[in-house]
């Protein structure tokens, strides 16, 4: 069976224009979308080879917008504190249940079968934190292979200005 030029996974998807401009938060204007397919033309051209690898950066970015959307509230923010106060698991029999009667146990102090514990998190990444770092690094990975876009995104870790492609000049 051979690949018809469509099949190819050296050329772009249908698709891939419109994962492109949500993947680099690139807003949907006529300019954007036109210098969006101008950089996957010259990318086409120029290096068909990285297509595949920017194909898995777009799938790996939609994987991750989806589990984002699927965060709920206790899961936006990073736990400050979390105290539990309750019956220690390993001090109860199988079935669970306290002694009843007076006489099956000589003296009863239910404090003795209480377990506290708590956790307390320092300044740490939440799930939607550390998603949207892992979300940046596939889209950063994605600007080198189409560098023009840059200027075109609205996420201020991609755009031009600031970005991984920028460094200070030094002398020595």
């Amino acid at each position: 069976m051979s690949q018809t030029p469509t099949d190819s996974p050296y050329r772009w998807r249908a698709a891939d224009l419109e994962e492109i401009r949500i993947a680099l938060s690139i807003p949907a204007r006529m300019p954007a979308i036109r210098a969006i397919s101008d950089a996957m033309a010259d990318l086409e051209q120029l290096y068909p080879d990285a297509i595949p690898t920017a194909r898995r950066e777009l799938d790996a970015i939609a994987a991750i917008d989806i589990e984002l959307a699927g965060l709920g509230p206790e899961q936006l923010q990073a736990p400050i504190e979390q105290r539990r106060k309750a019956v220690a698991p390993d001090v109860l029999p199988e079935d669970g249940t306290l002694p009843v009667k007076k006489a099956d146990v000589i003296e009863f102090d239910t404090e003795l079968l209480r377990e506290e514990t708590v956790t307390r998190f320092g300044v740490g990444l939440s799930i939607e934190a550390a998603l949207r770092r892992q979300r940046g690094s596939h889209a950063q990975a994605l600007l080198l292979m189409l560098p023009n876009l840059a200027n075109w995104s609205r996420d201020p870790q991609l755009s031009g200005q600031g970005s991984a492609f920028t460094t200070a000049l030094e002398r020595g």
